[in-house]
This record gives structure tokens, C-alpha cells and sequence, in this order.
């Protein structure tokens, strides 16, 4: 875990409520230790907890999470007693000890849990179980918006869970985390880094692509700084990005930045380069540098261009295969990008496709 992102989060997660359900099945393994250790220390950061035992029963729950030193009270109802258990959760989190209470049925996501979490205002709804973390192809599907589960239920694992997460953010709870218990550190792996460890379905704007802003540039000159020391991307200072501001885009997650792409419009010519693409090591092979491409592509063809193009000397595999943009001789660039590339002296490529 990336100390500096998680430093990041602290503030962000401080005096929020998140819903922690714990499967049955997990209430007796030993590892439960490790996930109450991750809720303990996100209580100690400002978050305010609530811990649900799958079932009628909290003492097991209860007997663990004093073993690890947290501040607890349990509340003598179960949520299936309504209003009187929801009013209780509401005194202990008011008091900033977290809430131990029994669900008083089975399933991750019984109607009178999602009640309470929805009632309090619950910022995530957690689910630890053993397992049953959804995935494509023994892939982790790591995060989904909930208008896009149903594109991913006929060839996923545990779609049923998946379905059911995403009612509940249809219900009113911005994210729901589907973990597996058996992890140790599941709970800070999963929250305090972008992409996580489990299945997060999500209502918000988690994966955002965006302008670039002023404020934005000395972050995007550090994380591209490597490419441009060993040519890969062409040069750029502080002043160059200002200055075309409204050409770059930014792809983020939880609002931190792992990629960027320009675009770049050539009017005259009716057509538009697409430029300085890079995504963070971390966050290669997940989709989001053809994400951008095909964002631009589109910006491109909103503003009335009929085709665009790339220049690389390191992508070439990228925009020739993955892109499936074509080869093309240097002359079908606009006269001005021409003359800027003979003089720089670079062996690029040049890539296009019509739009």
C-alpha cells in the first residue's frame, strides 16, 4: 500500500460512516483478527463504524473485537427489531465508540441492514465474507458503476452479489465493497489505495475523466517527468501545458490523478492530434489508456473533425494493435505539426484513423 495515497484518504474518510457486515461463515476464522485491527485503525483516523454479525448473535463478534483493544458497545436489539436497534447504533456511533449489532437474519444485504445504513447516512457498506469476490475470467472485477452490473452478470462470478450490491446503490448508498475476509489487511488494502484488493460497485464518480486544471500541473509534470527524461513523451514545462490548458484531459480515480491524454484540433485541416497519453505504471493493462483514446476520439468528433492522429516513437505497438489505428506517412500531417516534427529531430510514427 502507497503510504503517500493513503495519507491522502485520511481526511476524506474522517467523520464518515461506513456499514461493516460480516458474514457468518467469517465470525470463526482467525483471520477476522486482522480485518478488526483494519476497522480499529480506521476508527482512529475519524471514521465512524458500524460492525454487523450476520445472524442473532453478536457475542462472537463482540468477544473479538475486545481482543483487539477497540472501543465498543454492543447494541441489545437486532436490526430486525427496526427502529428501537436503529436508535441504539445511532447513540453509540454519536458517542465515538463503534457499534456491535446482529443483523437478526442472513444474507449480505437483509433489507433491515440496508435500512439502517441508508437511515444513518452510511457512506460505504462493507461486506466481508469468505470469498465471493466477483470476477471475469479469474480477474477481479475491481470496481463497476451500478448502471453497468447488468453488462457484467452473464459471465461473472457470484453475479447474484453483484446484482444485489448495485440495488443498493440504486438505493441510496454511494459504494458498496465486496471483500474477502480471509485477506489480511483486506480493509486498508481496499480503502486506501484507488483500485483495491475487492469488488467495489459504486453510484459516485469514482472513475472520472476530466479537464486538466491550473492546479493540476505540477502533479501531471511529476508523473510524466520519467517519460519525458527518457523521450518517450516530448518535452514539456509548466508554462507549455498553461498555455493549452484546455487540451489536456485527466483520468482519475477517488479524485487522484494515474493518467493523461491531450487533444490538440488542427481546424483548418479538419482533423485533430491526440497526444501526450500516459498512464501510471500501477494502473498499465486496465483499460484506461484506450478509455482516454476513445475519449478524445469523441471530443474530436463533436467538434467537427473527421479524423485524427498520433505520433509516437514508444506506443507504436499500442496505437498500431491495440488501437488498430493505421501506419501513415508523415505527409498527412497538417503543414504546421510537420514542420514542428522535422525540426525536432524525432523518429516518430505517425498513426490514424478516421472518425
Amino acid at each position: 500500500m502507497n503510504v503517500r495515497s493513503a495519507l491522502e484518504y485520511v481526511p476524506y474518510f474522517c467523520g464518515r460512516l461506513f456499514v461493516v457486515h460480516v458474514a457468518a461463515e467469517l465470525l470463526q476464522a482467525e483471520e477476522l483478527v486482522d480485518a478488526l485491527l483494519d476497522a480499529d485503525a480506521l476508527h482512529e483516523v475519524g471514521v465512524r463504524l458500524v460492525l454487523v454479525a450476520e445472524g442473532e448473535d453478536t457475542s462472537t463478534l463482540a468477544l473479538r473485537a475486545g481482543a483487539c483493544e477497540m472501543h465498543t458497545a454492543v447494541a441489545e436489539f437486532p436490526l430486525t427489531d427496526g427502529a428501537p436497534a436503529a436508535a441504539r447504533v445511532n447513540e453509540i456511533v454519536g458517542r465515538r465508540q463503534v457499534a456491535i449489532v446482529a443483523a437478526g437474519a442472513f444474507g449480505r444485504f437483509d433489507s433491515a441492514v440496508v435500512d439502517m445504513a441508508l437511515e444513518l447516512g452510511a457512506a460505504k457498506y462493507i461486506c466481508l465474507q469468505v470469498g465471493e469476490v466477483p470476477s471475469h475470467e479469474t480477474q477481479p472485477i475491481f470496481a463497476v458503476p451500478e448502471s453497468e452490473v447488468e453488462l457484467h452478470l452473464a459471465d461473472c462470478t457470484h453475479a447474484e452479489l453483484l446484482q444485489q450490491a448495485a440495488e443498493v446503490c440504486r438505493r441510496g448508498i454511494p459504494r458498496v465493497h465486496l471483500l474477502d475476509g480471509l485477506h489480511r489487511g483486506v480493509l486498508l488494502d481496499e480503502l486506501f489505495s484507488e483500485e483495491g484488493v475487492g469488488t467495489m460497485v459504486h453510484a459516485d464518480s469514482y472513475r472520472e475523466i476530466r479537464p486538466l486544471r491550473e492546479e493540476d500541473i505540477p502533479e501531471l509534470l511529476s508523473m510524466i517527468a520519467r517519460s519525458m527524461a527518457d523521450a518517450k513523451l516530448v518535452h514539456r514545462s509548466y508554462e507549455d501545458i498553461r498555455e493549452n490548458l484546455q487540451s489536456y484531459y485527466v483520468y482519475t480515480l477517488d479524485d487522484t490523478i494515474v493518467g493523461c491524454v491531450a487533444l490538440y484540433p488542427y481546424p483548418e485541416e479538419a482533423c485533430a492530434e491526440l497526444g501526450c497519453l500516459f498512464i501510471k505504471k500501477n494502473y498499465e493493462g486496465r483499460g484506461y489508456g484506450k478509455a482516454m483514446c476513445r475519449f478524445v476520439e469523441n471530443k474530436a468528433r463533436t467538434m467537427g473533425f473527421n479524423r485524427i492522429f498520433a505520433i509516437s516513437q514508444s506506443a507504436v505497438d499500442y496505437f498500431r494493435d491495440r488501437m488498430h489505428y493505421d501506419p501513415q506517412p508523415r505527409s498527412v500531417l497538417p503543414p504546421a505539426r510537420l514542420a514542428a516534427l522535422e525540426e525536432s529531430g524525432r523518429s516518430s510514427g505517425v498513426f490514424g484513423r478516421e472518425l
